[in-house]
């Protein structure tokens, strides 16, 4: 049957013209020519050898695709296709586009979708306005704004490319993607549909249902597992606790959580803030382990008493009202009125101690305090020392303008006032040199005494005001000029001023938090950071 040209179809007319421009740089190569398997009826024209109108039930072959629509034009010798009216485009078991108009190119193997377009395999479903697509890449792309979904997740975009190959999807623009526990937004994500994982490559904030917030510039997400890794300024907030660190690492099933490089955590609710280079945190086992010369901050809000504690490695378990520390080795730590060292320590909220253990000392005021083992006990709100216990080889010194006050013994019992160390009491075996002044602060003797049990106090600066010798003290007041040097010291001196915490900011040294709190909403990386090369654990790996 001949129509004239006059009685073409306005779709037929427009789409001519439209060949002239892409059909007529198609490729003339030798490839599968597209097929004619059906169609109700067949137009031809004597003024456009080559072309073929087809109407009703069309359906044509290229290769391993097969396009089915209402209405198709096909130029036999360009060797390619415009098809219009329920459109459909499948590419072997696992490719699909329905549209409603689609235009395809035999020799390039490439076409373009549009009006409604939906793409969909196994395992997801895509909607826009227009897709490209090339089939011998199996690759579809859009710009247009798209929706894509599997059986848990919707994302959208302004710009995406799918992958057929590999399943896998790369959006642009104003990602979001909902899962129903948590929303993710990115400016650029890549998302596989077979494992589920999106790998972020760009500024992205994730909000969970349960209130938590994560932002991080790189990282990777398993929806299926929901572990994920996170780097470039990572940063988590859930509740009262909050983490950046330059890397995290995070499994929700498990509820574990680590990071790496620059780590800070802070819990309001406990009035904790954690500075590491390596951490691990259990939350449902309220476990936390530190590594890479961490410091751990325990305040209280609108008041100066804080203990600041420093170690190689730092354990710390349980909740607040029965929470235990465990540090070692290299102990530092800092309080109100007093600081202090030792190889490892343990602290107990509960019981409302802390002991020092392997070459302990502390300094509180003006004295140095060593021993076996030293233990302070708190009050009642766990941050000011109530009292001090040292159980064997007590030895307490006193810098003095004139030499050194020194006291040693079996036993030490102190107690705190105000945060400071304000009356001693040491027994078994006490020895004493001790420089007395006047009351205008002159020296007017040298004391050395042994008693059984010996009382001190002190005054708010640390100073000895008064010392009490009991239970048949002998001993001897030198005067100043006649005190004999070699007994000037009592055996086991060891005057460790040097290695004094006199402040916090020596603890916190190269530990200061240099990222603050990300804004959202994302923006768009530059050109040159949008595909980097990203460096995943080994444990997700397995997972990709």
């Amino acid at each position: 049957m001949v129509v004239p040209v006059r009685k073409l179809p306005v779709w037929l007319a427009a789409a001519l013209a439209w060949w002239g421009v892409t059909a007529g740089r198609a490729q003339e190569a030798d490839t599968a020519r597209i097929e004619v398997e059906h169609a109700d009826r067949l137009v031809v024209d004597e003024h456009y050898p080559g072309l073929k109108l087809l109407v009703g039930n069309v359906r044509l072959r290229h290769k391993d695709a097969v396009l089915i629509s209402d209405k198709a034009l096909l130029d036999t010798e360009k060797n390619f296709a415009e098809a219009i009216g329920r459109v459909r485009l499948d590419q072997g078991d696992s490719l699909h586009i329905r549209a409603g108009i689609l235009r395809y190119d035999g020799n390039a193997e490439a076409g373009v979708a549009m009006d409604t377009v939906v793409m969909y395999d196994p395992v997801m479903e895509l909607r826009t306005d227009t897709l490209y697509y090339d089939a011998k890449r199996r690759i579809a792309y859009y710009d247009s704004g798209g929706t894509v979904r599997d059986s848990v997740n919707v994302l959208t975009s302004r710009a995406g490319r799918y992958e057929a190959a590999v399943n896998r999807y790369v959006f642009s623009g104003d990602v979001r993607l909902v899962h129903p526990d948590y929303t993710i937004e990115s400016a650029r994500l890549e998302y596989n549909t077979d494992s589920r994982t999106a790998v972020f490559l760009g500024p992205t904030v994730i909000r969970g249902n349960d209130g938590q917030y994560i932002y991080a510039e790189r990282g990777f997400y398993d929806t299926r597992r929901d572990m994920a890794w996170f780097t470039r300024r990572a940063y988590m907030e859930s509740g009262a606790t909050s983490l950046r660190a330059d890397s995290v690492y995070m499994d929700r099933e498990r509820e574990f959580y680590s990071a790496a490089g620059r780590v800070r955590m802070q819990d309001t609710a406990n009035r904790v803030i954690t500075l590491a280079g390596y951490a691990e945190q259990w939350r449902a086992r309220d476990s936390i382990y530190l590594s890479g010369n961490p410091v751990v901050i325990n305040y209280e809000p609108g008041s100066p008493d804080s203990l600041y504690l420093n170690a190689r490695t730092i354990r710390i378990r349980g909740p607040r009202e029965a929470r235990e520390f465990f540090a070692y080795p290299d102990v530092r730590f800092i309080g109100e009125g007093y600081s202090g060292r030792a190889d490892s320590l343990y602290r107990s909220e509960a019981r409302k101690i802390l002991e020092l253990h392997g070459r302990p000392v502390i300094w509180s005021g003006e004295s140095q305090i060593t021993g076996s083992r030293i233990i302070i006990v708190y009050d009642s709100t766990g941050t000011r020392p109530d009292s001090l216990i040292i159980p064997s080889r007590v030895f307490i010194i006193q810098k003095d303008s004139a030499g050194f006050n020194q006291i040693k013994g079996k036993e030490l019992r102190g107690k705190f006032i105000d945060g400071k160390l304000r009356h001693v009491r040491i027994t078994g075996n006490a020895e004493m040199i001790y420089h007395v002044r006047d009351d205008r602060g002159r020296l007017i003797g040298i004391d050395k005494s042994i008693c059984s049990e010996i009382e001190i106090f002190l005054d708010a600066e640390g100073q000895i005001e008064k010392v009490v010798l009991r239970e048949m003290p002998e001993g001897v007041t030198y005067p100043p000029d006649k005190f004999p040097k070699q007994i000037a010291r009592l055996p086991g001196f060891v005057w460790l001023e040097d290695e004094r915490i006199t402040d916090p900011s020596q603890l916190l040294e190269d530990r200061r938090p240099r990222v603050e709190k990300p804004s959202a909403p994302p923006s768009e990386p530059s050109d040159e950071e949008a595909l980097p090369r990203m460096r995943i654990p080994r444990e997700l790996l397995k997972n990709l």
